[in-house]
């Protein structure tokens, strides 16, 4: 049986004394940059924020929605990866199956989060202040408000990048893709 796994505000013993107060950095919200491709550990850090009521503002678009967890299950030289566990917050809350969205997505997709419905930016690099959504972050950070909307999908189509076909959606060969066994 799985057993939550609790916040810890004191040492366990591994690389400090047990009990020692670990260092916090007591911070009452997050901005968190999405794309298509943000799932599993990236939305379980947060649903985990919101559930210890520390505000997660979302820049980007939705998230995939994979909540669902699994053990590496090894037999015959076959590895096995079923679903094993769905993951909720201190809340409770574990239902992003349609993933989370910026609450100012039209229509929004997902879990609405607070936050700006922003495309990926490939004109600027990562880091960059002007590259579009780490811009509004800033911007949401000093106004509460997202930015206007001459927003990277303007720049990315005079730059003559389809914004639509490439909000950080990577392509795969369909042989390499995971493939879930369901049963009958």
């Amino acid at each position: 049986m799985l057993a939550p796994t609790p916040f810890y505000d004191t040492s366990l013993g591994l690389s400090v004394p047990t009990g020692t107060p670990l260092p916090s950095l007591d911070l009452s919200r997050v901005f968190v940059l999405t794309g298509p491709g943000t799932c599993s550990a990236s939305e379980a850090f947060m649903n985990s924020l919101r559930g210890i009521d520390i505000e997660v503002i979302q820049v980007g678009s939705t998230t995939c929605g994979k909540l669902y967890g699994f053990y590496e299950m090894h037999n015959c030289a076959i590895n096995y990866f079923t679903v094993q566990f769905r993951g909720v917050n201190e809340k409770d809350f574990g239902d992003y199956t349609d993933g989370f969205s910026p609450s100012n997505t039209s229509p929004v997709e997902g879990t609405p989060v607070p936050g700006c419905s922003v495309a990926d930016d490939f004109t600027h690099a990562f880091g960059d202040p002007n590259e579009a959504r780490l811009s509004a972050a800033l911007t949401y950070r000093e106004t509460g408000a997202c930015p206007s909307s001459d927003t990277s999908a303007a720049r990315q189509l005079r730059a003559g990048i389809d914004p639509a076909s490439t909000d950080g959606v990577t392509y795969t060969h369909p042989l390499t893709r995971i493939r879930l066994m369901l049963p009958d």
